[in-house]
């Protein structure tokens, strides 16, 4: 009878770790990256963005503020937004792309501060000012 019972619990256990086994599988991702994947990922995603149509670029920069990322160019001597990314618990407000003399975008975090970041070429050369959406 003690053998029977002990079986019985054997089973269950190899049933419950198989389901178990089995569920995971359909949520944990597939294939884990290598360190040199996830550099070789960062690359590639870092690398800037197309312009435009119709706008040949010239020069390009990346610039990252505790607000957001925005990635510009210089086209003809204006200055061109490829890209914006607003941080975590922060939105965009406003984007003025380019082409132009100065292209802008306005971050604003939860609590209605903002910061807009401006770009100018050459460069592009980008300036940021914070302050409160009133």
């Amino acid at each position: 009878m003690r053998g029977a019972g002990l079986a019985g619990w054997l089973l269950a256990a190899a049933c419950a770790t198989s389901v178990g086994v089995w569920a995971v599988s359909l949520v944990a991702p597939g294939d884990v990256l290598t360190v040199a994947q996830v550099e070789e990922a960062l690359v590639t995603a870092s690398a800037l963005p197309p312009p435009p149509p119709g706008v040949t670029l010239r020069a390009g920069g990346s610039f990252a503020y505790q607000e957001g990322s925005v990635t510009a160019a210089c086209s003809g001597g204006r200055a061109v937004l490829l890209s914006w990314t607003p941080a975590q618990n922060h939105s965009v407000e406003d984007v003025e792309r380019g082409p132009a003399a100065t292209a802008s975008v306005t971050f604003e975090s939860a609590d209605d501060r903002t910061a807009t970041v401006t770009v100018r070429c050459p460069g592009p050369v980008a300036s940021v000012v914070r302050g409160t959406d009133d």
